[in-house]
């Protein structure tokens, strides 16, 4: 296929539309942008490439109504097409960046093809022409260290399951788990050069992992010469897992080692010309070696490989330092400022950069992100406001399965001439996602505009309750003293830290559901505001409005949002019902405890309820998707027990900062493995109440044993979503009823 017919064959995936009547013309007169017309009933796109004329069609979808792309609820075409339509889109901003690294393992850790082929229709959609890809990349380090003398299952215990992996990619892990195994890293290398294929011809470059100097325990006994500085642990040095040792790339053994690893990339995958790479990535060292000379070292053996060679840095945590960038070449560097708020007056002081959002930690599925502040962001690059350097946009969104709002408002900046009008925006994307204008769907939204997606930069961060800094440090939750065990300060500190350092305005809360059971809960992980930026009966006015529009229109997207909006209305009663059971226990009134645990309980019932209703909140099929990735049955369910780890503790006693970081409420995470920690909790209080013996809980060791049993979940949707979304009303009502 030439790119003409990639691009034809795209729009009708995601239209529907019968090969007659779409045609795509890519022409040299159209420099970055597209022109889409409707005609005799044919629908026709001049771009300027593939990837602009799927980004046209989708345009299109959206300003007509005809139909809707959409990551959570794409809409088919399903009626006639719009005769005499006419509409034009041009680039504004060059680069568009999409994935941070961490989505290979909050997102994509097991797709197959049908799933990514989806998911790159959606990239070109959105007009992205770059992205962040790890699938596939353990073969390369496999390859270039067996070149070293290492056995192939110490690599293969090195590198981790696939879950994992972007954090060795960081150089944030290794030895995670029982590994990986030589025929997943081989059918997860064949996708991935399937995937590279496609996305190269829809206009997406894949950024590739570069060798940072990440090498395997032991480098030293298989080269003598090389300079090996350990990392100590992931933060701070103190806590959590213990991070892969760093061969100095100021030195020859590293350039041996790097030209190894890049030829067996371009063995494997090819040149894709964007190589990602961060020295001292969140609190690396590089044991007294001049950071300049490092990074020189580094860009000229990447561009010994590929003369081409771009060099995509992140700007996280104070990193890309001065001194690094001042010692480069750069014009072959591009930074992707993750928050958009690490860039100086001056840019980064020479190099291209790209604005970036990070509107997600972990993947966690609630309501979040300032879509006024997003609206707006085109005045940070319009005119003779534009920063020095700034020549693109990035989505660094740490799990992309949720929020499509938020992901279909940021993309269209890329087309759009100046700040987004989102009184004008916003109807017209509801019309076109729900099938129709609807003035229920009109109210909804204005509701969620100034709540769940309003400011959230000045919610209260509060502090981190005890008890839930107590479980999460690895200790049981009883009456003990703990404030002077190991570990637990230095956790502490690590927390106040990482809670100082966040400061977007995307950051948000997380359910309370699924946070450690402690009488104070007020937020499931370390990161994001303790508290909300709204009153916690704000949606329920919301969720009736949709609730009305669901009984006249029926779209996917109509469904994902009804689910979404009664798990968030859910999650937000659920800190009263938290409370009003504290104050119960407070004035020991057992009577009122009982009622308040119940309607708790019966809130949580109802939640995974309108969850399982819809495919995009199953754990059911998480699991299957990881379970279909094994070759042997004891593989499948080791690699169902990874996916579900991380979800719970994140990693095993080691990684207890990071428990509870990627939350999800999804069917049967809610039902099973939330609800069983508030049972058993609540019902220790009670006996605390009533005077009765209490047994400390080991809050890591029952998420280990939730990991590793073998329940099976549903992994088809069930029931109807609007009479479970009533049911949540119902349940919420009753415990704002009881403030």
């Amino acid at each position: 296929m030439i790119a003409h017919e990639h691009a034809e064959a795209a729009i009708r995936r995601l239209s529907g539309l019968p090969e007659s009547v779409v045609r795509v013309c890519l022409t040299p007169d159209i420099e970055d942008g597209f022109r889409v017309r409707v005609s005799d009933g044919v629908l026709t796109v001049a771009a300027s490439g593939a990837g602009a004329a799927v980004a046209g069609y989708a345009a299109f979808a959206r300003r007509t109504g005809a139909a809707h792309v959409s990551r959570l609820g794409t809409r088919l075409v399903d009626r006639e097409l719009p005769e005499g339509t006419e509409l034009s889109g041009d680039a504004t901003i060059r680069r568009r960046v999409a994935y941070n690294l961490t989505v290979a393992g909050y997102t994509t850790p097991y797709y197959d093809w049908t799933r990514w082929e989806h998911e790159i229709d959606l990239l070109a959609a959105a007009g992205v022409t770059a992205a962040h890809l790890t699938l596939g990349q353990e073969l390369v380090y496999l390859t270039t260290f067996l070149r070293y003398g290492y056995e192939e299952r110490e690599l293969l215990r090195w590198l981790g399951p696939p879950t994992h992996q972007p954090w060795l990619w960081l150089n944030n892990i290794q030895d995670f788990g029982r590994g990986t195994s030589r025929a997943l890293v081989d059918g997860r290398a064949a996708l991935a050069r399937r995937v590279i294929e496609r996305m190269r011809t829809l206009d997406v470059v894949p950024i590739l992992p570069g060798f940072s100097g990440t090498v395997p325990p032991g480098f030293v006994e298989h080269r003598a010469d090389a300079r090996i500085v350990p990392q100590g642990r992931w933060f701070k040095d103190v806590v959590g897992p213990v991070r892969p040792d760093w061969l100095d790339s100021a030195t020859d053994t590293y350039a041996a080692v790097a030209k190894a690893f890049y030829a067996e990339q371009r063995a494997a995958f090819g040149s894709t010309g964007m190589w990602a790479v961060d020295l001292v990535h969140e609190g690396g060292h590089t044991g007294g070696t001049d950071l300049g000379s490092a990074a020189r070292a580094v860009q000229q053996a990447m561009t010994a490989a590929d003369p081409d060679a771009t060099w995509v840095m992140q700007a996280w945590a104070g990193n890309p330092r001065r001194e690094l960038l001042e010692a480069v070449d750069a014009d072959r560097v591009v930074v992707i400022d993750l928050t958009g708020e690490d860039h100086r007056e001056d840019g980064f002081g020479g190099p291209e950069w790209v604005h970036g959002i990070l509107p997600n930690y972990g993947g966690r599925t609630v309501l979040y992100g300032d879509l006024e502040e997003v609206a707006a962001l085109p005045r940070r690059w319009r005119g003779a406001s534009r920063p020095p350097g700034l020549t693109g946009i990035a989505d660094m969104a740490e799990g992309v399965d949720n929020n499509p709002v938020l992901w279909d408002l940021f993309h269209d900046l890329a087309w759009a001439p100046g700040p987004v009008e989102l009184r004008s925006w916003l109807p017209e994307w509801t019309a076109s996602r729900y099938g129709a204008a609807d003035s229920g769907a009109d109210e909804a939204w204005r509701i969620l505009l100034r709540t769940a997606y309003g400011p959230w930069r000045h919610a209260n961060r509060g502090g981190l309750p005890a008890e839930t800094a107590q479980a999460l440090a690895g200790l049981p939750v009883d009456a003990a003293d703990v404030r002077g065990a190991p570990g637990f300060a230095e956790m502490l500190d690590h927390v106040e830290d990482a809670m100082s350092e966040t400061s977007s305005p995307y950051a948000s809360t997380d359910s309370v559901l699924a946070a450690v059971p402690s009488l104070q809960a007020n937020q499931a992980s370390l990161l994001g505001p303790r508290a909300a930026a709204y009153p916690a009966g704000a949606l329920v006015p919301a969720l009736r409005a949709l609730l009305g529009t669901a009984g006249r229109l029926d779209s996917p997207g109509l469904s994902y949002d009804l689910v979404d909006v009664a798990r968030q209305l859910a999650d937000d009663v659920a800190r009263v019902a938290v409370g009003t059971i504290a104050a119960a226990a407070r004035a020991r009134d057992v009577k009122a405890y009982d009622a308040g645990v119940q309607r708790l309980l019966d809130l949580m019932d109802a939640q995974d309820g309108v969850l399982a209703t819809n495919e995009h909140f199953l754990l059911g099929q998480w699991l299957a998707d990881a379970r279909a990735w094994g070759s042997t049955e004891e593989e499948r369910d080791y690699l169902a027990e990874e996916a579900k780890r991380l979800l719970t503790s994140w990693g095993y006693r080691d990684s207890a900062v990071l428990a509870e970081y990627a939350t999800r409420s999804w069917a049967g995470l809610v039902g099973g493995y939330y609800r069983s920690r508030w049972a058993l909790w609540l019902g220790e209080v009670r006996a605390t109440l009533l005077g009765e013996p209490t047994t400390p809980i080991d809050w890591y060791a029952h998420a280990d044993r939730w990991n590793r049993a073998d329940t099976s979940y549903p992994d088809h949707p069930a029931g109807d979503s609007r009479a479970a979304a009533a049911a949540v009303l119902d349940r919420a009502i009753a415990i704002l009823g009881h403030i």
